[in-house]
């Protein structure tokens, strides 16, 4: 309704120039609809109250005045026909006024309104009321004729006792007073004598009160969590009693403090809303009421409802990534967070398919290299978020294993809730271009949680865990070397080799699976296929352009890859050992992984501990509860061994049980697993029985055909030479053989050395790079040398091989006491060669171990030996395959256990070496002469005498003569010889003083001069000249 001014009674222009100031001023004004304008006075108000309190109210709204000559009012009482009572109008009726005729004995308040009074008697409510102009009716309250009773109508919209007001919407009378009469249609009813209304009338309708507008609007979006509410009335109301209601859709029903007013209110919520929530604002109609006189309507004709929605999630501030990480190793804002990014790598689900949450990148970042923008969100095992989403999430920031990630609160094994994760629309992060070397070995940290990319080609250098948890190690090889090397393979220990050791670690990264479970079903290959036999890998071959995030896990900084990479195959297999040059004997050493004919039960079982010397020590290699085990290490091992193409062969780690034969069981031992293959014979083996005390001991199979062996094995122990622990390292087993085709000798010798794995007392690892234990591996090389120096076998010949694990890389020094010999002194005779490294050359390996090669299995050659080795050379078999290739199925699900091949190839863990053999049986040919031969006359004088020595040899240009004693038949001080002293002089090798004398009584003296030739091989031949003093001479 119109805003409540004091109107002049019978202006309708005051009514709208009020309208028109109102606009001007920007005050709200209702607004009102103008029906058809009238062209005819008809009745406005009825009223019939107590006693005289009757009037009857002619409105003109023709826009023109009327002059009321020839109207008149009839009133037809009690059903007549015809008019009881006629009063003709008088006056002038102005156009938008009213024209008032009222009882003369009315209340005061009519007759101050009243135009024209009557005092005869009046109507009652079952009286027809009638407005004529001339002979016609224009307007008819009622229905001629018809007397109701009481009344027409009923409550308030009736003719008795009431107050009748017309319509706004009417703008013409009744003319029919025939038909029948319903008040209701067209009048609104009021109480007995009211007469408020009275005075004035419009046919522009008053408009009930509604709400013009709110803030916020209807269907608006993004509101702020604590905006108040505005609500903008289309007139000045009054409200009571509970006339708003606001309930929103997460934080439920909101009371608020109203104020304001009439027209405005605002309204203060007592909470807060919160994110993301659907809130409606109701207005009571029935509690809001307009404060103007223009009635009806007062009230609103309906209830107001209107919805708005709070901010999202999306649209709060928010914490950065790189404000969270910090430049530090650990987060710089712990607790809870809300924080926003790109999905870089959606690893949700269970550790079988997943790693139980997702990382999430800063779209822009803040261009600090030092700080990461990226972090872990742990979902435990729920999906809520696909990559490439720009996500917002609340959760717990902290370290959680060393990786900064978002918790759902402070446990590392509490998830953040779906309910933290809104989901903010599309985005992309490019990803960041990482190289090695790193600067130091926490500078990954800054690319924690990021999407990376190693662009570099890198090795496979590492794939110990590839079947447990599908990792691998790629590195970066130091310039101008072709693999990753332990530090002690290429540098002396100390700080070179540990400056190498550091430098590796600055060039490697581990390339994870994207999975948090052990053994999965499918192993992931770096080409981003599934592993298998037609898409393997080996150590050795290169990937580039490596893609994935970069996170922090059990100690290692990893990627978790999110795209192929580029896999070259720059290792393939090789076929064979490869050339070991003009051979015509080969000799090998292997390691067998543990070959144990009894299988290992568990901790728990009682047939347990059953093995080594006193059946009390746990056995290794094949399980009892797998029962395809020992098959398949058996089977793999002979392929290995046939492959050797090898005449001796020494073998490591071989059960060491009494009366098991690991060697010799005619069932499932290795040599009738070889004569099976390749003919009855084929193979014997070293008949030691247990050696030592450990569960594990070496071995030595031959081939008959080509060997024999010569003499008793013989065994260094501790009895032997205390240096030699053998309770720490395996006895070494040494056994002569003679080559069938040439009758040449030499000796083998299989070693195991004490590992570096656990410490010996009083024999730590002094961090020199040679781990524990290398006083006891020096001690017992040491110990070896010297032993074979005596010749322990008897075989009277000088070539002496030494194999096996010595667990000690090429620098290090049980290498070089080997080297050395038994003098302790590079540079000698007794020196020992390491043919490994004379045919391979630096970067030879046969084990990797934390992603860096080198060699523990050694051939190391005598002198003599060493001249007479074609080539070594290590087979690559075992070292660059992954394990999953393997025998073992203990952890191995059905998928991982279908990879195995009977073949040789991942029979070990540590590649077999082949050296090839071109023995020299054949002693050189020795010829000597001297002169004078005889010395004459026997006058006790020195005589000079010369000898000439020639040696030749089948192989040999120069073999070594020396000369090896001059003795004589006589002593110095024999009978009648003059007892002249020292008879022999030994001028050079080549030139002696031999007196002139012999004994009276003798038959003549005899000086004998004796040379031995050595030809490179070893192969010895003496000859001997004699130089005769004659008794007398005949005449």
């Amino acid at each position: 309704m119109l805003i409540p001014i004091q109107l002049q009674r019978r202006m309708l222009f005051a009514t709208l120039a009020f309208v028109f100031i109102s606009l001007l001023i920007g005050l709200p004004v209702n607004v009102q609809t103008v029906e058809a304008a009238p062209t005819e006075l008809f009745f406005s108000e009825y009223i019939e109250g107590s006693s005289n309190n009757k009037a009857l109210e002619i409105y003109n709204g023709t826009g023109s005045s009327i002059n009321l000559v020839g109207y008149s009012v009839q009133m037809y009482f009690n059903g007549s026909i015809t008019p009881t009572l006629t009063i003709s109008l008088t006056g002038t009726v102005a156009n938008g006024d009213v024209f008032i005729l009222a009882h003369s004995n009315a209340n005061p308040t009519i007759l101050a309104q009243a135009d024209q009074t009557n005092g005869a008697g009046w109507f009652n409510g079952n009286d027809v009321v009638v407005l004529r102009k001339g002979t016609s009716n224009i307007d008819v309250i009622g229905q001629i004729g018809n007397n109701p009773g009481t009344e027409w109508g009923t409550g308030l919209a009736s003719t008795a006792d009431n107050t009748l007001r017309r319509k706004c919407t009417i703008s013409a009378g009744d003319t029919n007073g025939s038909n029948a009469f319903d008040p209701s249609i067209e009048w609104d009813g009021y109480a007995t004598d009211t007469f408020t209304g009275l005075g004035s009338h419009s046919t522009v309708c008053e408009a009930a009160p509604s709400v013009a507008s709110t803030v916020p609007a209807n269907a608006a979006a993004n509101v702020a969590l604590n905006a108040n509410i505005t609500v903008n009335f289309s007139e000045p109301v009054n409200v009571s009693g509970t006339w708003f209601t606001l309930s929103c859709s997460s934080s439920g029903i909101h009371s608020a403090v109203a104020t304001g007013g009439p027209t405005i209110f605002t309204l203060n919520p007592d909470t807060d809303f919160v994110v993301a929530e659907t809130c409606t604002l109701t207005i009571v109609a029935s509690q809001v009421k307009d404060q103007d006189a223009l009635d009806p309507p007062d009230n609103m004709l309906a209830d107001y409802s209107g919805t708005f929605t709070t901010i999202g999630v999306c649209q709060l501030d928010y914490t950065h990534i790189y404000s969270i990480q910090g430049s530090g190793m650990s987060a710089a804002i712990t607790g809870n967070v809300t924080t926003q990014g790109v999905v870089v790598g959606d690893f949700e689900g269970s550790t079988s398919i997943g790693i139980q949450g997702f990382y999430i990148q800063d779209a822009t970042g803040d261009g600090d290299p030092a700080t990461s923008d990226g972090i872990f969100v742990f979902t435990g095992n729920a999906n809520t978020v696909s990559a490439g989403q720009l996500v917002r999430v609340t959760g717990f920031a902290r370290e959680r294993f060393n990786q900064t990630t978002l918790n759902g609160s402070n446990s590392d094994s509490s998830a953040v809730p779906a309910g933290n994760i809104a989901n903010c629309g599309d985005g992309s992060v490019a990803a960041t271009d990482v190289t090695m070397p790193f600067a130091s070995i926490d500078y990954p940290e800054r690319f924690e949680g990021m999407l990376v990319r190693f662009q570099q080609s890198l090795m496979i250098a590492e794939y110990f865990n590839y079947d447990r948890f599908g990792e691998l190690v790629l590195a970066l090889p130091l310039n101008g070397e072709p693999r990753p090397f332990t530090g002690t393979a290429i540098d002396e220990p100390g700080a070179p080799a540990n400056n190498r050791t550091l430098a590796n670690s600055l060039r490697r990264i581990t390339l994870d699976d994207g999975l948090g479970s052990q053994n999965p079903s499918v192993l992931r290959h770096p080409n981003g296929a599934n592993f298998s036999l037609s898409n393997r890998f080996r150590g050795g071959d290169t990937v580039q352009n490596v893609v994935g995030v970069l996170g922090y896990d059990f100690s290692l900084y990893r990627i978790q890859p999110t795209a192929p990479a580029n896999y070259t195959a720059a290792n393939p297999r090789p076929l064979g050992p490869g050339s070991v040059g003009n051979s015509t004997l080969r000799v090998a050493a292997m390691n067998t992984l543990n070959f144990f004919l009894t299988l290992d039960y568990s901790t728990n079982n009682p047939l347990d501990n059953k093995c080594g010397p006193l059946q009390n020590v746990e056995c290794r290699g094949a399980d009892s509860d797998q029962s395809t085990e020992f098959t398949r290490q058996r089977t793999k091992l002979l392929e290995a061994l046939k492959g050797l193409d090898a005449d001796v062969i020494g073998l490591n780690e071989l059960e060491n049980t009494t009366g098991v034969e690991p060697l010799g069981d005619p069932t499932n031992g290795i040599v009738a697993g070889l004569n099976a293959s390749l003919g009855a014979g084929t193979f014997a083996y070293i008949d030691t029985g247990v050696i030592g005390t450990d569960a594990i001991r070496v071995g030595m199979i031959y081939k008959p055909s080509k060997v024999t062996p010569v003499g008793a094995f013989k065994l260094l122990t501790t009895a032997v030479d205390p240096r030699f622990v053998d309770t720490l390292n395996r006895p070494a087993l040494a056994q002569t053989f003679q080559v069938v085709a040439t009758g040449a000798r030499f000796t083998a010798v299989v070693n195991h050395l004490k590992s570096k794995g656990s410490a010996c007392t009083g024999d730590p690892d002094i961090g020199d790079g040679q781990g524990n234990c290398n006083l006891t591996r020096t001690n017992a090389a040491k110990a070896l040398v010297d032993w074979l120096a005596t010749d322990p076998t008897g075989s009277g010949d000088p070539d002496f091989i030494i194999l096996g694990d010595l667990n000690s890389y090429a620098k290090e020094d049980p290498v070089k006491a080997i080297r050395a010999g038994a003098d302790d002194t590079l540079g000698n005779s007794d020196d020992y060669t390491n043919l490994i490294a004379k045919y391979q050359g630096a970067y030879a390996y046969s084990y990797v171990f934390d992603g860096q090669f080198g060699y523990l299995d050694h051939a190391l050659a005598s002198q003599s030996m060493t001249a007479q080795v074609t080539g070594a050379v290590d087979w690559h078999i075992n070292a660059d395959e992954p394990d999953v290739l393997d025998y073992d199925t203990s952890f191995k699900p059905d998928s991982q256990d279908a990879l195995y091949e009977p073949n040789a190839y991942r029979s070990s863990d540590h590649d077999a070496v082949v050296v090839g053999l071109n023995l020299d049986g054949t002693p050189p040919t020795l010829t000597v002469s001297v002169s004078p031969n005889e010395l004459w006359p026997a006058n006790h004088k020195y005589v000079t005498v010369k000898a000439t020595v020639k040696a030749t040899d089948n192989k040999d240009p120069n073999p070594k003569v020396t000369l090896v004693s001059v003795t004589s038949s006589e002593p110095d001080n024999g009978l009648g010889d003059g007892d002249t002293p020292i008879d022999i002089v030994i001028v050079d090798q080549y030139t002696f003083q031999l007196r002139a004398e012999r004994s009276a009584t003798g038959p003549g003296r005899v000086y004998t001069i004796t040379y031995k030739a050595t030809d490179a091989y070893g192969n010895t031949s003496t000859k001997g000249v004699t130089v005769t003093v004659p008794h007398d001479k005949g005449n």
